[in-house]
């Protein structure tokens, strides 16, 4: 539902003539203008509360009920196979999946719960009071019925591409703007939507001690990444303030490799954003900004072109998140270097693997009885 040119929510309509559905609206329209959540925000939440409500409306429950009934929900979604097109069509949702799915219908009871339209009964049967994790002595709300959509394998740790895999999608990049996209994902660790919503104004690639107007960083080429409304496609920086991102030199080469490119685009030159399209077989001029959807298309198209297994854009940052750990980078510079609100986000990249710690064991065996 667009409220301005630059300012717009998602929403959830319902039944032969689509009213809206009010309080799911209530909650998305507080999601975005109230909490400043991102339009992309809205529009996830939305896919999510529009199966919740349908499942309310196809068992004659009241929100009420529903909460008491969630855990048959929550079957449901774990027994139903996906129908959308896809890799995982046909293929029931993993609990990365079903994670969201969860969130979106504990914020909306939370939202009910605020505006007084459930009463504590119904807050009793979802949520559960326990201390807040860091020690501080506040209490929160911990969902009862919750879904560990934290990576299954061994490590613990998020599922990251390779730095063989990285070189193999740059490999096999065959435009400057593709290479250029995948080096500043990976060497900037940058998310999906950040690389989409970036503007040719963002983009300082001047020598170390030059500066640009309005610009006091002076310590070489960089990316300025800010959250604004109005990105066509809804894609989004989701930091909260403005986040200053190092560039190296190769991707300086790139990037000056793109504006070549971009020249021989029609309508490029007016556009403000960083990376636009090519045009299309169709007729379509080109020069419009891309969408978060169209990188993933990219990374997975020349993963398959690179024949590798399916790669997806947060892969890459996971791969600079977890060599910056290995390399063991300070708390602070890393959690700037990945524009982290909360210094703890990274833990998920410090779980130490095996070999350090067979490594370190040795070393500690070495030093009480002597080198073997």
């Amino acid at each position: 539902m667009e409220v301005a040119d630059t300012l717009a929510y998602w929403t959830v309509l319902s039944g032969p003539t689509l009213d809206v559905v009010e309080d799911v609206d209530d909650f998305l329209r507080h999601l975005r203008f109230g909490r400043a959540r991102e339009e992309s925000t809205t529009k996830t939440y939305a896919g999510h509360l529009r199966r919740f409500h349908a499942w309310c409306e196809e068992n004659t429950l009241t929100r009420s009920t529903a909460a008491v009934e969630l855990p048959h929900y929550v079957m449901q979604l774990r027994t139903t196979p996906r129908r959308t097109s896809g890799r995982n069509q046909g293929k029931t949702p993993q609990d990365s999946t079903l994670a969201p799915a969860l969130a979106a219908v504990h914020g909306l009871y939370l939202h009910l719960a605020d505006i007084g339209q459930v009463d504590e009964t119904v807050v009793d049967a979802l949520f559960v009071t326990v201390p807040q994790p860091r020690g501080d002595g506040r209490l929160v709300l911990k969902p009862r019925l919750r879904v560990d959509a934290r990576p299954s394998h061994g490590s613990g740790r998020p599922l990251a591409a390779t730095a063989d895999e990285f070189a193999a999608l740059l490999e096999a990049a065959t435009t400057a703007r593709d290479r250029c996209m995948v080096a500043l994902l990976g060497a900037c660790a940058l998310r999906v939507g950040q690389l989409v919503s970036l503007r040719r104004e963002d983009v300082h690639l001047v020598p170390p001690g030059t500066v640009m107007p309005g610009c006091p960083y002076v310590l070489g080429p960089h990316l300025h990444l800010m959250k604004r409304d109005g990105h066509p496609r809804g894609a989004a920086n989701k930091n909260r303030s403005t986040v200053i991102v190092p560039v190296p030199d190769p991707v300086t080469m790139l990037y000056a490799d793109w504006m070549r490119e971009r020249a021989t685009i029609p309508h490029a030159q007016s556009s403000i954003w960083a990376f636009v399209s090519f045009p299309g077989p169709t007729g379509e001029p080109g020069g419009q900004a891309l969408g978060a959807r169209r990188v993933q298309g990219l990374l997975a198209g020349l993963a398959q072109d690179a024949q590798i297994r399916h790669v997806h854009p947060h892969m890459v940052r996971h791969l600079v998140g977890e060599t910056a750990a290995d390399l063991d980078i300070a708390r602070d510079v890393l959690q700037r270097l990945l524009g982290h609100d909360d210094p703890h986000s990274q833990d998920v990249y410090r779980n130490a693997p095996a070999a350090k710690v067979a490594q370190a064991a040795q070393a500690v065996n070495d030093k009480l009885y002597g080198a073997t």
